[in-house]
């Protein structure tokens, strides 16, 4: 019996993917930088934070597109096109109108909680007390309604084969990623601040489909072409190397922090323009995304493609830990900051407590119930999963 190939290593991207975020969320808490933007923003922080959070922000999100138009490209190879939307609906769709009610009601009752309970309340509560008809916000869970919004795109473009085949061709050629590339995350950013914001509007953002959708094709692309992926790997040290230099007019370019004012008027409005464009930050930021998920990707292809029982359960197991981390680390970090203790310790203790009630509320609510079936589908016997090993081809 033929079996197709499991790429082990786009499983392990995933997840690191996105468990990256919880340790992100938590960073923004005891970073100066995000002190006017971020919930739970602490008056005991440290710039390290900032770094870190900031060059994270490059390509967490931007290869876990890839990833998904990857692993967008594989269904289709295996289930046809009306497989899967369906399943592109069921495991995407379904779970953000399920958990954003939720996670909307929660994180209201997090927000009245810590404004009771803090001895000194983040700037961004003055925010709430300035806007009166804010923008609605998709929270942290805007990566569904946008992949949502892409895999329905692509399930319409592969209805037509030529040009299918054709794009996603196109899109893994050196020259494209090389040159093309970075001038379209350019042209995409130009008008969005710096750091790129996140495109939480219920509405199309088209910005969003210039950036991620882009990032999207492209991981359905290495997944027709995994060739190139091989090819690519090759160069997998001088690609760091351009990384890292990238960093250097990156943070030496990086704006002043948006201030309360520009907040407010982002929360009224929905708009993300800053005042002021400054092109050759947004070209140095556009070189740094492309570098580093790159970097990202191919060090999960030379290091990640193996199968192990430990990396499948965290497999499963991050995108409920994703759903539920914003508000848990909530209720963590309010009481934090009526401590003394150092940021290092704060965010030791946020990412641990939130990462341990993530793994257990998993365990006893999910894996072995219907929401674990929502969430990652049907189980597989573990020797027929190690059976599919992955191939570099």
């Amino acid at each position: 019996m033929h079996t197709s190939p499991r790429f082990h290593y786009i499983d392990n991207l995933r997840s690191l993917a996105l468990l990256l975020g919880v340790v992100f969320h938590a960073a923004l808490a005891y970073g100066p930088y995000f002190s006017n933007i971020w919930f739970t923003a602490d008056s005991t922080n440290h710039v390290a934070f900032d770094y870190f959070a900031i060059w994270s922000h490059l390509f967490r999100m931007p290869l876990f597109f890839a990833i998904a138009g990857f692993c967008a490209a594989l269904l289709i190879s295996k289930r046809g096109g009306n497989g899967f939307v369906t399943n592109r609906l069921k495991r995407v769709l379904l779970p953000f109108v399920l958990f954003y009610p939720l996670t909307m009601l929660v994180l209201f009752h997090a927000l009245g909680w810590g404004a009771d309970i803090m001895h000194e309340s983040p700037a961004l509560f003055t925010v709430f007390e300035a806007v009166k008809e804010p923008v609605i916000s998709t929270m942290h869970l805007w990566f569904l309604w946008n992949l949502t919004q892409f895999c329905l795109l692509f399930w319409l473009l592969q209805k037509h084969t030529g040009l299918y085949q054709s794009i996603l061709a196109v899109v893994v050629r050196p020259a494209f990623l090389l040159v093309a590339l970075p001038i379209l995350l350019t042209v995409a950013l130009y008008h969005q601040l710096v750091p790129f914001p996140a495109p939480d509007k219920l509405y199309p953002q088209l910005w969003s489909y210039g950036f991620y959708g882009v990032l999207f094709l492209i991981g359905a692309g290495l997944y027709h072409h995994h060739t190139k992926v091989v090819q690519y790997a090759r160069y997998f040290a001088p690609l760091l190397i351009v990384a890292c230099l990238s960093l250097v007019p990156y943070f030496y370019l990086m704006p002043p922090p948006p201030s309360l004012d520009a907040v407010i008027q982002a929360a009224n409005t929905g708009v993300t323009t800053p005042e002021h464009i400054d092109i050759y930050v947004v070209i140095a930021q556009s070189i740094a995304i492309v570098s580093w998920t790159g970097v990202a990707f191919l060090a999960g292809y030379k290091w990640l493609n193996r199968f192990s029982q430990l990396n499948k359960y965290i497999s499963d197991a991050s995108y409920w830990i994703y759903l539920i981390h914003v508000p848990v680390l909530m209720y963590i970090q309010f009481p934090l900051s009526n401590t003394a203790l150092s940021p290092w310790l704060k965010v030791f203790i946020a990412i641990s407590a939130t990462m341990t009630l993530g793994l257990v509320s998993y365990q006893l609510l999910v894996r072995h119930t219907w929401l674990g079936v929502l969430l990652n589908g049907k189980k597989v016997k573990t020797a027929a999963v190690q059976h599919q090993t992955t191939t570099a081809s």
